[in-house]
């Protein structure tokens, strides 16, 4: 009888899980992501490359295995990304003087930054920048940073680019945290050009003003943390209603930095997760079509991490063709991060 009612006990809990992680999909607002493992297509474990050929996935990858994966595939997709935007740019490879290379999803020495100077042909006294596991809001450090070199070297071209490969990081184990995790990350890739108006022709915005906040007490709402078996993502069911409570205050704050008020501005607000974008939408009080762009990549793309807000960006800034777009982010901390763009 003790046997039987384990198994019975056992059973419930399954059921329980699936109809939990049922649900937790079902909700996501996403319709499709990437991935650059190829096993989460495959029907039977039998043809798993990455995972082993096992429905309980063990011996479960290690961190060492995963950062390996990292390696091979990180720099192939920076380099796809940059080139797509210096040739959009019409910037040349030799014409940049700095680069930014901002993940949170792996890491290895010598970096993807090093790398990339050879796969793009770089000079090879490009100044470089790695922003390291700073979570969904590192882009607008790197843009934030850009700014910053701009303003100090009237001469200077910066390439950025964002690589993340949240699926590398998948977590079996049953827990909320990892549930959700494993619902909305995705991998991707995304870069930018920037330079003092009028150094290239084409330009889809200026930089106006940017800024941070980190809320107080909120440290252990969203964490980030290497473990055994991949990097471990820790979500607290409270993040978008502590969002929502903050989002407001924090806006104008940004745009008193930029001498704006808010009314008719387009918004850029990073999709860390269907909940976030409603809540943040309510609090400012912004309607469908202003968070359009926002839903729409979150649908075909989930969530990127700190490449996001450039995919969401790219949709909003050739939406219209005059007028400011303000763009947030969100990551640990809980860090609030935004940037006010100008259409030429």
């Amino acid at each position: 009888m003790a046997s039987l009612a384990e198994a019975t006990l056992q059973g419930r809990r399954r059921a329980v899980t699936l109809d939990f992680l049922e649900k937790i999909y079902a909700s996501s607002g996403i319709t499709k992501r990437h991935s650059v493992l190829a096993d989460y297509t495959k029907d039977s474990p039998a043809d798993f490359e990455f995972y082993p050929p096992n429905w309980a996935l063990e011996p479960f990858p290690t961190t060492a295995t995963r950062m390996k994966v990292y390696e091979e595939w990180s720099v192939d997709l920076a380099e796809a990304a940059c080139r797509k935007a210096l040739r959009e740019s019409g910037a040349k490879p030799a014409e940049i003087t700095h680069l930014i290379f901002t993940t949170c999803t792996g890491l290895f020495a010598p970096g993807p930054d090093i790398l990339l100077i050879g796969r793009l042909g770089l000079g090879s006294q490009v100044h470089r920048a790695v922003l390291g596991f700073m979570g969904c809001y590192a882009g607008f450090s790197g843009l934030r940073m850009a700014g910053q070199i701009l303003g100090a070297e009237t001469e200077a071209v910066v390439l950025q680019v964002c690589v993340e490969l949240c699926s590398l990081h998948f977590q079996k184990r049953a827990l909320p945290d990892f549930i959700v995790a494993n619902s909305l990350f995705a991998d991707g890739a995304a870069a930018a050009v920037y330079a003092r108006p009028g150094r290239f022709k084409v330009g889809l915005a200026d930089l106006v003003a940017t800024h941070s906040r980190v809320e107080n007490d909120s440290l252990e709402h969203m964490s980030w943390r290497i473990g055994p078996s991949g990097f471990e993502m820790r979500l607290d069911r409270e993040v978008p209603a502590r969002l929502k409570s903050a989002a407001s205050g924090f806006v104008g704050e940004l745009f008193d930095r930029a001498g704006l008020k808010c009314g008719g501005s387009a918004w850029a607000i990073h999709p860390g997760g269907r909940k976030i974008v409603e809540e943040v939408q309510s609090s400012l009080g912004l309607t469908d079509s202003q968070v359009r762009s926002s839903f729409e990549v979150l649908s075909s793309c989930g969530n990127m991490s700190s490449g996001t807000i450039f995919f969401v960006l790219d949709k909003e800034l050739r939406r219209a063709s005059q007028g400011t777009v303000a763009a947030l982010g969100f990551g640990p901390g809980l860090t609030m991060e935004g940037a006010i763009f100008s259409r030429p």
